[in-house]
């Protein structure tokens, strides 16, 4: 199998992209394209979830009713049954008290004051029995009115429910499927360089693929083709072998952008790269293991195409398929050592 490094560019950009737009679920390509097959199918999931956690919540709410109603009963019972208690207490001692005033002076007048306190405590706790007996049970009161009202909403109302309840991911389902749509480009580019990797893999070890592969220049490259100067080079594939170096642009593209001639044509990039490439390996690597002389290592420009490929051929670069790339790879001789084509790895990864 080939030996990979680096990540691929457009699969870093459309993860920064994601990541900036707070969009975190996704780890691959084919997570993203298997979310967007299947978005319908995860809202209903939602929706299907979201209803059985509803009727979960309507059958332990009236069991709970039941149980809350009982405890009420209880709760007055205990209460009532208290006042009462008291009231009847309270009764008995202003009855001894009217029938055991006596005949002393001092004694009336203090069993009139006793009297005046045991009415007033017995007529405030009849007057408020039904207020204190309400007010013992006033947070269960309180929970019952909750579960009825949420009984009744769920009988009336229980699809509006489902959709309220399910909304915030809904939402944010449907802001992820838009943020994803408006990201087609880095997503077709990502699959479309994702799946030249995976053929590469299918490559011997005697090749080495270098994705995302960027060069800067401190002393920028003149290029006099496009009398230019050239301050950096990036290259989605860089396949070294002993075959030589392949730069390799990938694209996605669909028939209809093929042959449209608003798209920037790829041929001048990759162009530039090979020129900035070979003045790079000239200045840095010296291959002089063959006796006739210095050897020059050989830089070749492809462009793959994953499924549409334009009809016309053109000067110093080769367009393949996808499907055609490893065939047209391996046609070509071996011309570097081992040895030679390790200095070379050395030097650009």
């Amino acid at each position: 199998m080939a030996r990979i490094f680096g990540t691929i560019e457009s699969l870093k950009s459309l993860k920064f992209e994601l990541e900036d737009k707070g969009i975190s679920r996704f780890s691959s390509v084919k997570q993203i394209n298997d979310f967007l097959s299947n978005y319908n199918s995860e809202k209903l999931t939602i929706l299907n979830d979201t209803s059985d956690e509803l009727d979960k919540e309507f059958f332990e709410t009236c069991t709970n009713l039941e149980q809350r109603i009982q405890k009420k009963a209880e709760i007055i019972n205990l209460e009532t049954e208290k006042i009462n208690n008291i009231i009847s207490d309270l009764k008995t001692k202003i009855d001894f008290i009217y029938n055991n005033k006596g005949e002393n002076f001092l004694r009336k007048m203090l069993s009139s004051i006793n009297l005046y306190f045991l009415k007033n405590q017995y007529n405030n706790f009849v007057k408020t029995k039904t207020k204190q007996i309400n007010s013992s049970a006033k947070e269960i009161i309180k929970n019952i009115e909750i579960d009825e009202h949420f009984i009744k909403k769920y009988e009336t109302e229980k699809q509006n429910l489902i959709e309220k309840r399910a909304k915030p991911k809904i939402e944010k389902l449907e802001y992820t499927r838009n943020v994803l749509e408006n990201s087609r480009n880095l997503i077709s580019g990502a699959i479309g360089e994702n799946l030249v990797v995976k053929e590469i893999k299918r490559l011997s070890d005697d090749y080495i693929l270098i994705n995302d592969f960027n060069l800067n220049f401190s002393h920028p490259i003149f290029y006099k083709k496009h009398n230019q100067r050239i301050y950096s080079i990036q290259v989605d594939h860089l396949l070294i072998s002993r075959a030589g170096i392949f730069i390799i642009e990938t694209k996605n593209w669909s028939k209809s952008s093929v042959d449209s001639i608003s798209l920037r044509s790829p041929i001048e990039q990759i162009e530039r790269s090979n020129f900035a490439l070979y003045v790079y390996l000239s200045e840095n690597i010296t291959l002089n293991e063959h006796h006739w002389g210095e050897q020059q290592i050989p830089i070749r420009n492809l462009i793959v195409m994953i499924n549409n490929k334009p009809k016309s051929k053109f000067k110093y670069v080769k367009i393949k398929l996808l499907r055609e790339m490893n065939d047209y790879i391996k046609y070509f001789e071996p011309v570097l050592t081992e040895n030679q084509l390790n200095r070379i790895v050395n030097r650009l990864t």
